[in-house]
């Protein structure tokens, strides 16, 4: 493992809960298109920056959690550096997805960094998108919203000319024996990061060991790790255990290069 460089040092992971920062969010790149009755595009102004805030909210705390919070809002300090992807149903005038986007080519400061060691791909001279803060409308949980999510995101990494696509796919649970399933699933399908070393950072290290099952067993995957995995991806067997939002995080790495043919004249 490289030694850390001073522009990647970490940044305290910071959540308000009460009133936000005074930073002004901007926009970076625009994407704007449309399919059948849905918009897919970056927001633009503060208004929306708040909608997708509060919708975060919503999901993460609301129903994941089931937690009343003040100002309704989920933010965190990477926001105003970031891009915000987001798709709206234009029947009911109703924001139903978002990806928070954050380009190296406007910030080394990315969420990957604060649950993760990927100094040594930080360190390399290519361009990275990572995604983070993903979700999705209990009602447009399906694939035709996060084919849209993928496509609005290929046009972005298009746009800022990225080599690689990261972030941290998360699993709604801490139930070791689940856990211990996916790993040794994602372990026989071959799709363990094998470029680079990427392990949890100490808050997010989990001491206890659990045992790995030494054989195929098929597993349902997230959505999100699923797609990430369709186009490619490669996959950290070691999770990150996030006390926090009570799941597990598993770092996820795609080399654009290596995307499927299929996939990359279909989104590319």
């Amino acid at each position: 493992m490289k030694a850390s460089h001073p522009i990647f040092n970490l940044k305290p992971r910071i959540t308000w809960w009460g009133a936000p920062p005074t930073e002004q969010f901007e926009q970076k790149v625009p994407i704007c298109f449309e399919r059948s009755k849905y918009l897919v595009k970056t927001i633009e102004t503060q208004a929306e920056f708040d909608a997708v805030l509060k919708f975060r909210y919503e999901i993460f705390h609301r129903e994941f959690q089931g937690k009343l919070l003040p100002f309704g809002k989920d933010q965190d300090s990477l926001d105003t550096i970031a891009d915000h992807l987001v798709i709206i149903d234009k029947t009911k005038g109703q924001m139903i997805g978002t990806y928070r986007l954050i380009s190296t080519s406007f910030s080394h400061q990315l969420y990957s960094n604060l649950e993760f060691d990927v100094t040594e791909i930080l360190e390399t001279p290519e361009i990275k998108l990572e995604l983070s803060r993903a979700c999705i409308h209990r009602e447009y949980r399906n694939g035709i919203v996060i084919s849209l999510l993928w496509r609005g995101i290929c046009q972005y990494l298009a746009e800022v000319r990225a080599d690689y696509v990261m972030g941290c796919s998360s699993v709604n649970t801490m139930d070791s024996r689940e856990i211990a399933k996916i790993i040794s699933f994602l372990a026989h399908q071959k799709v363990g990061l094998i470029d680079y070393m990427v392990l949890p950072r100490e808050d997010y290290f989990r001491r206890n060991g659990f045992h790995i099952i030494n054989r195929k067993k098929q597993v349902t995957l997230p959505s999100l790790l699923q797609s990430y995995l369709n186009f490619g991806a490669q996959v950290s067997l070691h999770p990150a255990w996030d006390y926090q939002f009570h799941c597990v995080d598993f770092f996820t790495l795609l080399k654009v290069s290596d995307m499927p043919d299929s996939y990359r004249s279909k989104f590319l």
